[in-house]
């Protein structure tokens, strides 16, 4: 057997229905991803025939997983791939996906370490804000693949009921703070147009060396994000680590305006509900 190859499990019986399945999957994962091949396959692989596949169906199985995968890869990062350019997001997706070959078939979690790996690429060190700029775009396809989670809205009389030692408020599914050395948020509503980016508030972000906070979070069926106030920033952060109102307040500082804050998390689907801490 190959040194890359994939052992079989031995957490569920090998006559087992679900264990055959799984290997098959496995060994099918390694021979699209790691170039390795289907004849080091025990015999009860079969009868997935891995002579036959390895002489004809990997290649093209390979060929369209490749292609399936850059397109999953510029789904997930489409700020990315709009700023260094589909010719250059093409390189960049084999890099990556022969460093990070696939562990699951869900090539949606195929881009998690995408952010790490252009942080340590040199090819990339002339964009030191698009590492960043990933994290953001990961940050919204998490929160867009989020479980739902409906608003109770009437929990909120809690407010009125309790002392704020004695409230969490929940926020949305997804929400997700990334803090940051350089305008993201920016960088990000300039391609959210379907007309030409006004690349002037981005010139001037980047000049200033602009540190952003992000806040990210789902809106109905989409993400969004939000650059906040160091305030906000404190409150969220506090908020989303599981404080209590009280202590978030008090990490917020006296600057923030918890009313107005308050109606626009409402409006902006951001704050579900009040719960007892």
């Amino acid at each position: 057997m190959n040194n890359n190859t994939i052992p079989p499990s031995t957490e569920v019986a090998p006559d087992s229905d679900t264990a055959r399945e799984a290997e098959r999957q496995r060994w099918l994962l390694q021979a699209l991803w790691q170039r390795g091949t289907l004849r080091d396959a025990a015999d009860w692989l079969l009868p997935l025939r891995p002579a036959a596949l390895d002489q004809a169906g990997v290649p093209a199985y390979r060929t369209n997983a490749y292609v399936a995968a850059e397109r999953a890869l510029s789904s997930s990062f489409p700020t990315v791939a709009a700023l260094i350019g589909a010719e250059a997001m093409a390189p960049l997706a084999k890099a990556y996906r022969q460093a990070h070959p696939p562990a699951r078939g869900d090539l949606a979690w195929l881009g998690a370490a995408l952010p790490e790996f252009i942080a340590a690429s040199a090819d990339l060190a002339e964009l030191p804000y698009l590492a960043d700029v990933a994290r953001l775009d990961w940050a919204l396809a998490q929160a867009e693949a989020a479980a739902d989670a409906e608003p109770e809205h009437a929990t909120l009389t809690l407010l009125a009921e309790l002392d704020p030692a004695e409230i969490h408020l929940q926020l949305a599914p997804g929400a997700a703070l990334l803090v940051s050395d350089w305008p993201v948020v920016t960088l990000w509503q300039a391609h959210q147009t379907p007309a030409e980016p006004d690349w002037a508030p981005v010139r001037q972000a980047l000049a200033e060396h602009r540190a952003e906070t992000a806040l990210v979070w789902r809106q109905g069926w989409r993400a969004q994000a939000v650059a906040l106030d160091a305030g906000q920033a404190r409150l969220l952060g506090a908020l989303l680590g599981g404080a209590s109102l009280a202590a978030a307040l008090a990490e917020a500082g006296p600057a923030l305006d918890f009313t107005a804050w308050l109606v626009a998390a409402l409006r902006d689907g951001l704050l579900l509900a009040a719960t007892r801490y």
